[in-house]
């Protein structure tokens, strides 16, 4: 019997592109040794960290007494955990999706490169047509409302989209099509570009919090001047810069960043705060302007243990005290809402206050 092939799809190294990694033998060690199958070069993996094993096709992960842990759905497992197709694992800050392939799937090596550092043997779908995509500027953007504890529209989040015909709107599709060209940070800069002109046109007034793609800290100068050429073309607009709470590692980059945007006017956010190992270290030594909790802190947080309350408490009194506002991503039930109300949160998003639209509320 042919068996399905397993992969992990993630960024690997210094290389800012998307790439599946395939899991040819089992056990599959994951770690910093030069003997593992899949070397992480990060401090916070340990040497032999991990191990994925296949038993009658039940695919399992053990972890091997690593210092930093391996998650599961941003769940901390204890020794080993058998694993599901689509399952987010975290070798300590290392982040990868679990992919199965059907032997009869063809379309793999026109989606990431497997393994290698070369570009796929055939140029992914799209190709041609995101190289038009950036070429004509077809982007639009989606606004979501972010409201405070009055249910006051207080910002939006600016998310870009495609516009162009046979290519997918939605930016994760655009952005793994991108990586694989290297052209991951001029869709991002097209994206911020384009949704700051419509912001501007359509609420000059409003406050925006915009993300930036993780490949864009590699290079901080040119970052640094797109952030001051947005500042220059739209002085009124009240903004916000947000970056992943995973990217935040290098602390006198994030720390030179944090100060030019103050210098600029703009606001500066960690986000997905808690979708791994929340970053406290970094959290206090480059304090934000906002903190924004992970959807995966904030699903059903009505109905969850009381241990997971009481840690969103902890983070909330925390950064409360040290004048962080802090905001809730993905809620989407009037129950969630009451509980992050009474736990002292101060902003929410999600789709129980709107989803993202090209218009804006009144």
């Amino acid at each position: 019997m042919v068996r399905n092939s397993w992969y992990l799809e993630g960024y690997v190294g210094e290389s800012k592109r998307l790439r599946r990694i395939h899991l040819y033998q089992f056990p599959f060690l994951v770690g910093r040794h030069p003997d593992c199958a899949l070397i992480l070069d990060s401090t916070e993996v340990s040497r032999r960290h991990a191990e994925l094993d296949c038993i009658e096709n039940q695919l399992l992960l053990r972890d091997l007494g690593s210092t930093n842990g391996c998650y599961v759905n941003h769940q901390r497992i204890e020794r080993e955990q058998g694993l599901l197709a689509g399952d987010v694992l975290h070798f300590a800050d290392q982040e990868y999706r679990l992919i199965e392939q059907k032997p009869t799937d063809d379309n793999l090596s026109d989606r990431t490169s497997v393994r290698s550092g070369a570009l796929p043997e055939n140029l992914p779908r799209g190709a041609r047509e995101l190289q038009l995509l950036l070429l004509k500027g077809a982007v639009t953007a989606a606004f979501q409302p972010i409201v405070d504890a009055s249910d006051t529209t207080f910002a939006y989040e600016m998310l870009g989209r495609g516009a162009l015909d046979n290519l997918p709107q939605a930016p994760l599709a655009l952005f793994q099509i991108a990586e694989s060209l290297e052209m991951e940070v001029h869709l991002s800069e097209l994206f911020r570009q384009k949704g700051l002109e419509i912001a501007n046109t359509l609420r000059p007034e409003g406050r925006y919090f915009f993300n930036i793609h993780p490949g864009e800290l590699a290079n901080p100068e040119r970052l640094l001047r797109c952030v001051q050429s947005i500042r220059t073309a739209f002085p009124q607009l009240q903004l916000v810069f947000e970056m992943h709470e995973a990217a935040a590692t290098n602390l006198p980059l994030i720390r030179r960043i944090r100060d030019d945007l103050q210098a600029l006017n703009i606001g500066f956010a960690y986000d997905d705060f808690g979708a791994g190992q929340a970053r406290l270290i970094e959290l206090t030594e480059v304090p934000p302007d906002y903190v924004k909790f992970d959807i995966a802190l904030i699903r059903d947080i009505d109905t969850a243990p009381e241990a997971k309350r009481q840690m969103l408490e902890m983070f909330q009194r925390y950064l409360l005290d040290m004048g962080v506002a802090t905001l809730a991503e993905g809620v989407e039930t009037e129950s969630e809402f009451h509980v992050l109300r009474d736990l002292g949160v101060q902003y929410y998003q999600g789709y129980y206050f709107g989803r993202p639209s090209a218009q804006m509320n009144s």
